[in-house]
C-alpha cells in the first residue's frame, strides 16, 4: 500500500460527489464543524506528545543514555510528522478531493494507514523504555513516559473515528454521531442567521499602505460594503489625515518604508486623541512574534495576506460595534462625571468644604470637639409682622435677597454658615479652619449684616448675639445631611441673641474678653437667662481708634 509522503498528493476541489457543494452548503458546513472537532480531538494528544518529548530532550539526564535520547528523538520526529499529516490531509477541501478521485475506502485506509505509521513509533518506543527504564536509571522519566504511551494509544482509537466522521452518510456513522450532528447543524444554522440579521454598521476606515494596488483591492472591497474609505500612502500620511478627520478603524500594512506600522501604532495607541481608534493591522509575515507584537501594542487584530474577505468583514464589523459601544460608554461616563459633579457642587453648597473632603476620603466625618470657636446668631426683628401682611413669594425673595448677602459676607470674614432657622442665622468662626480672633471675625460681620439689614425696603432690623467657647461639631442625617453645632457655646449665643438689642450685636462675657482692648462697649444689666441664670453681657458700640 502507497503511503501518503505530503499533502499534495490530495489537491483541493470545489465540489464533493453526489454534485453537493463542498464549499458552503449547509451539509458542506455540517462535515466541516463535525471534522474540525474530531481533528482537534486527535491533535490534542498529539500536541501532549510533541510537548513531554521536547521536555525530555531538554533534561541533560535524557543525555546520558544515548539510546534513549536518540529514540525520544526519532518519537518526537514521528509524532511531528503525525501533526503534520493531520493538518495537511484532514482537511474538508483534501478529503473531498479524496472522495472524488476515487474508492473512498482505499482513500481512508491510505489514510489510516499513513496516520499509524508515524504513531506506531511513540507507542513502541515509549512502551519499549518503560520496560527498560530500570536498568538504565531512568525511573525520573517513567511518568513522562507512560504519558508517551498513553497518549499515543489515545491517538490510536481516535484515528478511526475521525475518518468515520467524515463518511456521515453512512448508516452506521450516523448512528454514533447522530447527536453531534443535530448540535451541530444547531449552530451552522444560528450562524447563517447571524450573518443574514446582522449586517455591518458601515464605518469610516483608513488604509494605510505603501502599495497601490492593494489600497485599491481593499478600498473597492470596503466600499462595496458600505463604508466611507480613505487612503495613507505610508505612515505620515496617515498621521496627518487623522490629524484633520474623524475614522472609525484604521487598516494598518506593517511593512512600509519611512515609518512602518509598528511605529505608527505606537503613536496612535499613545495620542489620547487617536486613543480609541480601532486598528486592524495586514500584513504577509505570517509570525506569531509580530502578531504577539501588535496586539501588546494595542492592536484589535493582526490578518495577513491573503486574507478572507468574509472573515475581514466580519472583524471590521466585530470592531465597528466594538468602537460604537466603546462610544456610548464614553458617553455614559461623561454624563456621570456630569451628575457626580453637579452632586459634589450640591454637597459643598451643604456641607464644609473640609467635612465634604473628610466624607470622600472615608466616607464618614468624625464628631470632635472644637476649642475656642465663636458662635453667631442673628435673627430679624419684625419679620412675623411682615408675613402677616405680605404674599409668601414676596417673603421668600426678599428673605432669600437678605440671606444671600449675610452669606457673602460671612465668607468675607472666613466664618462658616452651619444654617438658617426660619428668618434666624447661625455661623460659626475658628471652626474648621484657624482664625487668629475669630470673635472680633463674628463682630465685624454683624455690623455689615445689621447694615444691610437696615437697608432693605422692608423695614427689618436684626438682633445679633455672640458667645465663645467648645463646641461639638459632626454630621446628621442620611437622607438630608445637615453639619451642625452642639453644646453650651451655641445654647449661649442664641441667648445672647434672643436677651440681645434691636439693630445692635450683644457679647457675652467670654466673647467680650476677645475683644475688650479694641473695642468699645456697654455693659447691660444683669438679666436672667433661661438656663444659664444671671450672666453678663455687653453690647458693642464700636472700635477704639
Amino acid at each position: 500500500m502507497t503511503a501518503l509522503p505530503d499533502r499534495r498528493l490530495v489537491p483541493p476541489v470545489s465540489s464533493a460527489p453526489g454534485g453537493e457543494s463542498a464549499g458552503r452548503g449547509p451539509q458542506a458546513l455540517v462535515r466541516q464543524a463535525l471534522l474540525a472537532t474530531r481533528r482537534n480531538e486527535l491533535l490534542t494528544p498529539v500536541q501532549a506528545i510533541l510537548d513531554v518529548a521536547e521536555r525530555i530532550l531538554d533534561d541533560p539526564k535524557a543525555r546520558e543514555e544515548p539510546r534513549f535520547f536518540d529514540d525520544v528523538k526519532r518519537l518526537n520526529g514521528a509524532a511531528g510528522e503525525l501533526r503534520g499529516l493531520i493538518e495537511g490531509v484532514l482537511t474538508p477541501d483534501r478529503l473531498d478531493a479524496a472522495r472524488a478521485a476515487g474508492d473512498w475506502q482505499a482513500v481512508k485506509s491510505r489514510i489510516r494507514h499513513d496516520m499509524l505509521n508515524r504513531l506506531n513509533p511513540v507507542i513502541n518506543y515509549s512502551e519499549m523504555w518503560l520496560e527498560e527504564a530500570g536498568d538504565f536509571q531512568l525511573g525520573a522519566f517513567v511518568p513522562d513516559l507512560e504519558l508517551l504511551c498513553g497518549m499515543g494509544k489515545r491517538c490510536f482509537a481516535l484515528i478511526d473515528t475521525i475518518m468515520d466522521s467524515w463518511d456521515i452518510e453512512s448508516t452506521v456513522t450516523a448512528d454514533v454521531v447522530a447527536p453531534e450532528l443535530k448540535r451541530l447543524e444547531d449552530m451552522v444554522s444560528r450562524v447563517t442567521r447571524e450573518q443574514v440579521d446582522r449586517p455591518v454598521e458601515p464605518g469610516r476606515l483608513l488604509i494605510v499602505d505603501d502599495n497601490e494596488i492593494n489600497r485599491d483591492i481593499l478600498r473597492r472591497l470596503l466600499e462595496s460594503q458600505g463604508h466611507v474609505v480613505f487612503e495613507a500612502a505610508d505612515g505620515r500620511q496617515a498621521l496627518d489625515f487623522l490629524a484633520r478627520e474623524p475614522c472609525d478603524l484604521v487598516l494598518l500594512d506593517v511593512v512600509m518604508p519611512e515609518m512602518d506600522g509598528f511605529e505608527v501604532l505606537v503613536r496612535l495607541k499613545s495620542d489620547s486623541k487617536f486613543r480609541e481608534i480601532s486598528v486592524i493591522m495586514i500584513s504577509a509575515l505570517n509570525e506569531i512574534n509580530y502578531v504577539v507584537s501588535c496586539i501588546k501594542l494595542g492592536a484589535e487584530d493582526y490578518l495577513n495576506r491573503p486574507f478572507n474577505a468574509v472573515f475581514l468583514k466580519a472583524r471590521i464589523g466585530a470592531c465597528l460595534e466594538k468602537r460604537r459601544w466603546r462610544e456610548r460608554e464614553i458617553e455614559y461616563l461623561k454624563a456621570i462625571e456630569v451628575e457626580r459633579l453637579r452632586a459634589d457642587e450640591l454637597l459643598h453648597v451643604i456641607l464644609p468644604r473640609e467635612v465634604v473632603a473628610e466624607l470622600k476620603r472615608s466616607n464618614a466625618f468624625i464628631p470632635r470637639r472644637y476649642e475656642g470657636v465663636a458662635v453667631l446668631f442673628a435673627d430679624i426683628v419684625d419679620f412675623t409682622p411682615y408675613c402677616d401682611l405680605h404674599p409668601p413669594e414676596d417673603v421668600v425673595q426678599q428673605l432669600q435677597l437678605l440671606v444671600e448677602l449675610w452669606e457673602e459676607t460671612a465668607l468675607k470674614y472666613g466664618i462658616q454658615k452651619i444654617k438658617t432657622i426660619g428668618d434666624a442665622f447661625m455661623a460659626a468662626c475658628g471652626l474648621l479652619s484657624p482664625v487668629d480672633n475669630p470673635v472680633l471675625n463674628c463682630v465685624r460681620c454683624g455690623l455689615e449684616m445689621v447694615a444691610a439689614t437696615q437697608a432693605r425696603p422692608t423695614g427689618w432690623n436684626l438682633r445679633v448675639g455672640i458667645h465663645y467657647g467648645p463646641v461639638i461639631g459632626g454630621v446628621l442625617g442620611r437622607r438630608q445631611y445637615l453639619f451642625d453645632l452642639f453644646g453650651d457655646t451655641v445654647n449661649t449665643a442664641a441667648r445672647m441673641e434672643s436677651h440681645g438689642v434691636k439693630g445692635r450685636i450683644v457679647l457675652s462675657s467670654n466673647a467680650w474678653a476677645q475683644v475688650e482692648k479694641i473695642a468699645r462697649g456697654t455693659q447691660l444689666d444683669p438679666a436672667p437667662v433661661k438656663g444659664k441664670g444671671i450672666m453678663l453681657r455687653f453690647q458693642f458700640d464700636e472700635f477704639q481708634d
